[in-house]
């Protein structure tokens, strides 16, 4: 909000100083009229000081305004692409958001972090390239998540999960 003291400092300003410009019309003796000159230059002055701090804090207000426009589109792109995917358990204890079926639109299959997904960040889960016999690492480059999975493919672990579950036979 535009800091009202500061526009009624600049009217009270160019008020003084056009009162002592009328009372400067009538004198004639030169002491008390450059007496009227001082008097009327401190108070330009301090009408330009206040113009000018009503003027940063406008500046201000609209710097303020054009961040919250941007966040806001952020937040609306954000929640148009997360409609995008869906919480998935690819493997017992390992949930990660996918693309929902249909919603792919030419992308690869891949899966977003779970955790970075909740704070609004799009971090793909991705293979370090390192793996055992029967793991293959997976993290996220965002958090520094990582977990191990038996699928070398991305369209894998996806094809399993979205498969129905199998009853735990004891």
């Amino acid at each position: 909000m535009v800091d009202v003291t500061a526009i009624a400092g600049t009217v009270s300003a160019l008020k003084g100083a056009t009162d002592i410009a009328k009372a400067m019309v009538g004198l004639r003796d030169a002491k008390v009229l450059q007496a009227k000159v001082l008097e009327l230059n401190a108070k330009i002055l301090e009408a330009q000081s206040s113009a000018f701090l009503a003027n940063e804090e406008r500046s201000a207000l609209i710097r303020r305004v054009r961040e919250l426009e941007e966040e806001v589109t952020r937040l609306k792109a954000w929640g148009a692409e997360k409609a995008r995917y869906e919480l998935k358990e690819l493997r017992r204890g390992l949930f990660a958001y996918i693309l929902k079926e249909g919603k792919e639109e030419g992308e690869p299959p891949h899966a977003l972090c779970a955790k970075c997904y909740q704070r609004g960040v799009k971090s793909f889960l991705q293979t370090s390239g390192h793996h055992m016999v029967h793991d293959h690492s997976w993290s996220c480059p965002e958090c520094g998540f990582s977990t191990k999975s038996q699928f070398r493919s991305m369209a894998d672990l996806i094809k399993k999960s979205r498969e129905p579950a199998q009853p735990e036979s004891h």
